[in-house]
């Protein structure tokens, strides 16, 4: 246990106060005082003393049991949160990354009922290249990004080894296209989308699409921890 005796103002109250809340991670949403204990290592005096500031600013609310839950003071930040996130300022520079490494074409796709729609799209400047335009619908039960939004359309539930995350097609939408995508999560492993790069299937021979899927995979895991997606369910590390 941490000593109930330590300086409780500035940062080390702060610090504190958010080990509390993020001892709800992992968790059914409910903790009693001895969880948060065993989960935090402080003090139940010194515990109750900061629930008392983080329920006056709704951050925790006390149920009638005595155990604690999230207030509703996350939920107004996490809109907030949503509607000032850009998506774009995110994937385009990963797209920008995947191109420079594999010379292919790259896009980021998102799922639409039985289509998988281009959100954004960075081209090769090969003259021979897949020609796919920002907006495109196509099937999502074809191709290695419809294989990566299907196969994780739950999201990521549970620790996956990074190695599986990385789908590939050859012919499948085109008889002369390849592809190589993986899956990026986001806040609580919510699927968000899948980055892909495709080409002539004569440069996706075996050696390039295990090249291709190393760096897809790096940027897809690299990607998603920067969107929030919880760090332990990529088992790992990324090489």
């Amino acid at each position: 246990m941490k000593d109930a005796s330590e300086p409780s103002e500035g940062v080390a109250a702060v610090n504190r106060a958010l080990s509390i809340l993020d001892a709800f991670r992992q968790s059914n949403g409910t903790l009693s005082l001895k969880d948060i204990a065993a989960k935090t290592g402080l003090y139940k005096s010194t515990i109750l003393r900061l629930i008392c500031s983080l329920e006056q600013f709704n951050y925790i609310r006390r149920l009638d049991d005595g155990s604690y839950h999230l207030g509703p003071k996350l939920a107004e930040l996490a809109a907030v949160y949503r509607e000032s996130f850009d998506l774009e300022a995110y994937v385009v520079p990963v797209l920008d990354t995947i191109v420079a490494e594999t010379n292919e074409s790259a896009t980021f796709y998102v799922a639409e009922g039985r289509s998988r729609v281009c959100l954004f799209r960075v081209a090769t400047s090969q003259v021979i290249r897949d020609h796919i335009r920002v907006g495109d619908a196509l099937p999502i039960d074809r191709g290695a990004s419809g294989k990566a939004l299907l196969t994780w359309e739950r999201g990521l539930l549970a620790p996956v080894n990074i190695d599986d995350l990385v789908f590939t097609s050859v012919g499948e939408r085109h008889p002369d296209m390849a592809a190589v995508a993986a899956p990026v999560f986001g806040l609580d492993g919510r699927l968000i989308g899948a980055l892909n790069a495709s080409g002539p299937k004569t440069r996706f021979h075996a050696k390039a699409l295990k090249s291709f899927g190393r760096i897809i995979r790096h940027e897809a895991v690299s990607l998603s921890l920067r969107l929030g997606a919880p760090e332990n369910r990529f088992l790992k590390s990324i090489t």
